[in-house]
């Protein structure tokens, strides 16, 4: 893979990121890895290939995979409600939005969500920071806050009746709580038993051990002064986000589902399975971000939006080939630090790009991201 290293340190270089780190594979094993710029602009450790990063919500395709693995037990079904394993959420209401006392303005759901549902985003549950009611709750001290520790953000009504359209949320926070309480085990246990194990993911945790932790890249936000080191946002276990890995280790992740749900041995899911995960899950409803949901992305470049995208099991799928040369079908996803991952079954290939930066979809990162694909691409015609 010629030309990928000069990529990520031009975009460094160029003073736009502190970080990035990169890694392609295959089925067969990895093709390239490397690393460039400073774990943080508040020290002079390089980052390198082995650096732990944050990758928020890409945890979920992780966490669907878990999901996946009790489907396959017969312990969960898909198309159950919710309230089968947890039956402290029979009497959710929607919020359909506030009168003018901004009072909230709650109904009963047609329907109670199913597991398929809030795998696939189309339980109802949403993300505050992406939804004016959500927000609006938050701010009126009607609810806590999704990220404040300890607070009953998880508790929020829905914001649409399930099914009804597909939006971002935090459904597959609460498939990370039916597999905890149908095995038993919290995620973190459950992740290292069953996943990350027998995958040889040894960099992959909720809370990083203190012996790793001088691998670990800081988290920086763009400010008007500049780019700024900020604190970590702490680590929940939950399973929409909160992980910490490796370039390596997730290859290792989507190098298993590249392989039908087994790695070097080692299996985490049956070949049907992973086939189903690549399927489209939501008929005729469109992956299409709403006014409030994830502002910045755009039309020339994107993640599937604007494509009439689809959600499989962990991921999004496109349905048209990207400008820079994924191909229909693929699947992708991404972490609010600007990290970004595909899995390409056609070429057989896999690939993930991350640097620790906020806003999501930073432009620069996003920069970064095209060029590393039509490279990635260019290297395989050639």
């Amino acid at each position: 893979m010629e030309n990928i290293t000069g990529i990520l340190e031009n975009h460094v270089n160029s003073g736009n990121l502190p970080c990035a780190v990169a890694g392609v594979a295959n089925a067969e094993g990895t093709l390239y890895i490397g690393a460039a710029g400073l774990r943080s602009l508040d020290d002079s450790q390089a980052m390198t290939t082995d650096t732990i990063f944050a990758i928020a919500s890409m945890t979920k395709a992780i966490t669907t995979v878990a999901t996946l693995q009790l489907v396959e037990q017969g312990l969960i079904d898909l198309d159950t409600p919710i309230t089968a394993y947890l039956p402290d959420l029979e009497h959710l209401k929607v919020l359909d939005g506030f009168d003018d006392d901004g009072k909230p303005d709650l109904s009963s759901p047609k329907s109670s969500p199913t597991t398929r549902q809030l795998l696939t985003h189309t339980s109802g549950y949403v993300y505050e920071i992406w939804n004016a009611n959500g927000l609006q709750s938050v701010a009126s001290e009607q609810i806590d806050s999704l990220f404040t520790e300890g607070g009953n953000g998880m508790m929020a009504p829905l914001g649409f009746t399930p099914g009804e359209r597909w939006e971002y949320g935090i459904g597959i926070d609460w498939a990370g709580v039916i597999v905890e309480t149908i095995s038993g085990k919290g995620l973190d246990v459950y992740f290292q038993d069953h996943i990350f194990a027998p995958l040889r993911m040894h960099d992959s945790f909720y809370k990083v051990p203190e012996e790793k932790e001088a691998r670990r890249a800081a988290i920086h936000a763009r400010t008007e002064a500049g780019l700024a080191v900020i604190p970590h946002l702490g680590e929940p276990v939950s399973g929409g986000g909160g992980l910490s890995s490796t370039i390596s280790d997730y290859l290792r992740f989507m190098r298993a589902l590249l392989n039908q749900g087994t790695l070097d041995g080692a299996k985490i899911l049956e070949t049907y399975t992973v086939d189903m995960m690549f399927e489209n899950h939501i008929s005729d409803l469109e992956v299409t971000p709403g006014p409030t949901q994830i502002p910045a992305l755009s039309n020339d470049f994107d993640m599937g939006f604007g494509q009439a995208a689809k959600w499989g099991l962990g991921f999004l799928l496109h349905q048209a080939q990207t400008k820079s040369g994924r191909p229909k079908g693929s699947a992708s996803w991404a972490g609010l630090f600007n990290s970004y991952f595909w899995i390409d079954r056609e070429n057989d290939l896999c690939a993930v790009i991350g640097t620790q930066v906020l806003p999501f979809y930073d432009t620069h990162a996003v920069d970064m991201l095209k060029d590393f694909e039509s490279t990635v691409y260019n290297n395989l015609k050639n």
